[in-house]
């Protein structure tokens, strides 16, 4: 079934998209620790570029065509769109705008440093872009090394004051937990020490308006995992790195960020609106090689043999000449059970300062999240916040031990739904 199709079948109580995301598969390198699905822009040629973006233009028409509803959130990402030619991201970006730009209160686009010029910074904003993500990880040129990037502190420098400038909102991205080069003859080399604060302050004193501050993740098959196996690079310890992440927040939270999502800081207003619908886990359209989409049934009915009112989530194929060539014949297409989209509603809602959304849980999934969840309640009763306004929602020291705390609350999703899920 085409990815389009789906937008017109009978919607029951299935919740619409109003946001789409698209994936744009390259960058200028790749990073050591990217587990991503993204392609160095020398192992593509330029006339595969070029046709990547006409593809995913004719698809957004089909879907806009089909779908004929308003968008509030945009999000080009990757990958690296900035990476692309001028004149290919131009279309890219007009292109975009004149199908589904019109109106959107928030259009986010992805920039790397190195990639982010005067003229790419223009047609951004003329196009309708009304905010800039940019990986800037670090600004200490050690830790950019060991981590892969291309850019270097004084292209982070040069990226965020051309961002700013632009008049567009800037987010910047910063990783904490960075392993330290190991020395010849074992202990950290001469250059260890830690930059987050240094890296955070110049961001904060700059003027950046929103901050995604993540821990590394060392993910299976990455250089980066490779060294660290090799023993060319040291863990950071825990405990240190647990220190400089609180001290990065607290310094944030001293000029006016709040912890608005784990790794999210912004003050009030300057939270990221298309992020903020994965978290709600409200429907949301993917396209591009890669990318995922998510229809959510509202329930109170639920029915995952029935195509028209399940909850549904579609993948697009990785195989970039296989979905250059047919993308729908390149989708997958999967009914998520009631325990899992309980889970999943459970697990995003956790991961905010709001919380979870009780009444709309106990609409779509038939059970009171504080009964199902009440053994997790009690063994973790110190990490949850006070629960008022319909609202379920952990502490600070609760954001910091989530992991943990979805493992209890998994267990007690799949006692309470049992044999009784639908599948």
């Amino acid at each position: 079934m085409k990815l389009a199709e789906l937008l017109t079948l009978p919607s029951g109580r299935r919740a619409m998209p109003r946001s789409i995301y698209i994936h744009i598969p390259f960058c200028s390198s790749k990073c050591g620790y990217c587990d991503f699905h993204s392609l160095p822009l020398g192992s593509i040629s330029s006339a595969l570029r070029s046709a990547y973006i006409d593809r995913i233009l004719s698809r957004l028409a089909e879907c806009v065509e089909a779908y004929e509803a308003p968008f509030e959130t945009l999000y080009i990402g990757g990958g690296t769109p900035t990476a692309l030619e001028d004149n290919l991201f131009e279309r890219l970006l007009r292109g975009v705008d004149e199908l589904a730009g019109r109106g959107v209160l928030e259009w986010t686009l992805e920039a790397n440093p190195e990639s982010l010029s005067p003229r790419k910074a223009g047609i951004a904003a003329a196009s309708g872009v009304t905010r800039l993500s940019l990986g800037i990880q670090s600004m200490d040129d050690g830790e950019l090394k060991v981590l892969g990037r291309k850019a270097r502190s004084e292209d982070n420098k040069r990226a965020i004051k051309l961002a700013l400038a632009s008049g567009l909102a800037v987010s910047a991205d910063l990783i904490s937990s960075i392993p330290a080069e190991a020395a010849p003859g074992g202990g950290a080399g001469p250059g260890k020490r830690r930059a987050l604060a240094e890296s955070l302050a110049f961001l904060l004193d700059e003027g950046v308006g929103h901050i995604s501050l993540y821990d590394l993740v060392v993910e299976k098959g990455t250089p980066l995992s490779g060294r660290l196996v090799r023993g060319e690079l040291l863990p950071t310890d825990a405990d240190e790195a647990y220190e400089e992440r609180k001290e990065a927040e607290r310094r944030l939270v001293e000029r006016g960020y709040a912890r608005y999502e784990v790794s999210n800081f912004a003050p009030p207003g300057a939270q990221s609106l298309h992020n903020s619908v994965y978290w709600c886990m409200r429907s949301y359209l993917g396209i591009g090689s890669g990318a995922v989409s998510t229809l959510v049934s509202e329930g109170p009915v639920f029915d995952p043999a029935d195509l028209a009112t399940a909850s549904l989530r579609m993948e697009e194929g990785r195989d970039l000449g296989a979905w250059l060539a047919e993308p729908d014949a390149c989708l997958s297409i999967s009914r998520l059970s009631r325990k899992d989209s309980a889970f999943e509603t459970i697990m995003m809602g956790l991961r905010t300062a709001s919380g979870l959304d009780t009444e709309r849980f106990a609409a779509r999934f038939g059970g009171d999240p504080e009964s199902i969840l009440a053994r997790t309640l009690g063994i973790w009763k110190g990490e949850f916040g006070t629960r008022s306004g319909g609202r379920l929602a952990v502490n600070d020291a609760g954001l910091d031990l989530l992991n943990p705390i979805l493992v209890d609350a998994l267990i007690d999703v799949e006692a309470f739904f049992g044999e009784n899920d639908g599948t």
